[in-house]
């Protein structure tokens, strides 16, 4: 595990925390709408983050973190600032892996809202 990795890792996890406990606790949000908020600020603020330190040559955010906030569901998010930014738009391979992600996000959505599958599991 790289230095960046637990470095960025904790501003995410310290930051995911604080935005959580805002929305929830102080705008009474309920737990998902709140969750939902708080993983697409962090995701949104990771890649601004990430374009800062790419245009200063530091240490940079790693992509699999990238595509683990991502995974976590800050695709929407980790979109808008791709494209307000032009931060990671042509990386064919770092593309691919957030589509994918993107694509499974849908799948699961899905899933869960149009079939049976939640009750089946319940």
């Amino acid at each position: 595990m790289s230095r960046a990795f637990v470095r960025y890792g904790i501003i995410v996890v310290i930051s995911f925390g604080l935005l959580f406990f805002f929305f929830r606790m102080r705008l009474h949000l309920s737990p998902l709408i709140a969750y939902l908020f708080s993983i697409n600020g962090v995701g949104f603020l990771i890649y601004v983050l990430d374009k800062f330190l790419a245009k200063r040559s530091w240490l940079r955010v790693p992509e699999v973190l990238l595509h683990i906030i991502e995974f976590a569901g800050a695709t929407p998010a980790a979109l808008a600032a791709q494209q307000l930014f032009w931060h990671k738009t042509t990386k064919r391979g770092y593309q691919i892996v957030f589509w994918s992600i993107a694509l499974l996000q849908v799948i699961i959505i899905y899933s869960v809202v149009y079939t049976d599958l939640l009750q089946n599991i319940l």
